[in-house]
């Protein structure tokens, strides 16, 4: 397979004891005015004292005037948001209330309430009017972290819309939902919450935490009545891939502002790896089951998406439902996939996946 599209992890001698987040500048310009410290990926005469000046190949080619690094004060730098990527993700931490069986970001319990802070100061210098994901663990663990972040954002007028990866969880309690949607008002925020089943049953089971099914189901419920746009997210496993177009049904039936509804097949990654064999199910195996469930589109007039689904793995009739997969460094194809017609509009197999797939020309259904 080849490698993902876009490298995003520099290491340079200059930029030690540098800590934090930083821009990223190629040229001089008074638009970008933030208070972040910035380093100059060229020669520059007369730089400011708060420029770090250095010559960086690598850096140069992988990044753009205006991108947002962290540095961790050792020489390294993780381009965070960047102009040239395909979907921008900013993690504001690694806690959450869950323990889902096939998490791909395991959580752990430390104190990192400054990640909300590097958030706030990397959106603001960013400025940007396309969509930034917000992810975590869980986002809306300590809702007042959550609450503080969009006040920050609000008295800088930042209006950037957001994305927000969150299990639903804080949105049982009302005041919160209501105190949530009050501060987004002028700004387009889309909340993307995972359903797993029709019953506490099985979504507990995936999720690993006992009443985290009926804090979910109120959460969705309080969040649609306070204006909240919700994208329902579900994941095929062996548990629940016979309840997919039931999910939907419940969720379009029951409620309000569902914007959109995602089927995600499911990455070999992080605690999945370990649960594979207990969790994975083909989906050759369940291929009516998804027609059947893009077939509701139409019904409830609901976007319905399928992401990391290659398409030769899927339905013809459901081609249209498939998306790219979420992020560039995911786009990446057999070499059996360059004779395919079909490769500029598929998404590919996700880096981790090796060898776990037949050739395409055999799997076309």
């Amino acid at each position: 397979m080849n490698s993902p599209l876009r490298q995003d992890l520099f290491y340079n001698d200059s930029l030690k004891d540098i800590f934090g987040p930083v821009q990223i500048l190629k040229r001089k310009d008074s638009d970008l005015g933030s208070m972040l410290p910035k380093i100059y990926i060229n020669s520059i005469v007369d730089c400011g004292v708060d420029v770090v000046q250095f010559n960086d190949e690598m850096i140069n080619q992988w990044t753009t005037h205006g991108d947002i690094g962290y540095a961790d004060g050792k020489g390294k730098i993780r381009v965070a948001l960047s102009q040239s990527a395909n979907a921008n993700t900013l993690l504001v931490t690694e806690r959450c209330d869950n323990l889902c069986l096939f998490c791909s970001q395991p959580p752990r319990n430390v104190n990192d309430e400054i990640l909300f802070a590097y958030a706030a100061q990397s959106i603001i210098a960013f400025n940007s009017k396309k969509v930034i994901g917000i992810s975590g663990g869980e986002p809306l663990l300590t809702p007042n972290y959550i609450i503080n972040f969009f006040t920050i954002l609000n008295q800088f007028e930042n209006k950037t819309p957001l994305h927000i990866l969150s299990n639903g969880r804080a949105f049982s309690r009302k005041k919160f939902a209501n105190d949530f949607h009050e501060l987004n008002k002028e700004r387009f925020v889309m909340v993307g919450v995972p359903l797993y089943g029709t019953t506490s049953k099985v979504h507990d089971r995936l999720v690993n935490s006992h009443g985290a099914w009926s804090e979910t189901i109120a959460g969705l419920i309080n969040a649609g009545n306070a204006g909240i746009e919700i994208e329902l997210r579900i994941i095929p496993t062996q548990y629940n891939f016979s309840e997919i177009s039931s999910i939907i049904e419940l969720a379009a039936s029951c409620f309000n502002h569902i914007a959109s509804i995602s089927i995600m097949n499911l990455e070999q990654t992080g605690w999945a790896k370990r649960n594979w064999s207990e969790l994975y199910v083909e989906p050759e195996s369940y291929q009516d089951e998804l027609v059947k469930s893009c077939q509701m589109s139409k019904r409830f007039g609901i976007d319905i998406s399928l992401f990391n689904y290659p398409l030769c793995h899927i339905p013809h009739e459901i081609h249209h439902h498939a998306k790219k997969s979420i992020s560039d460094w995911k786009n990446v194809y057999t070499d059996t996939c360059d004779s395919c017609i079909l490769k500029s509009n598929c998404g590919g197999f996700f880096s981790s996946v090796k060898d776990k797939w037949t050739h395409p020309e055999e799997r076309i259904l």
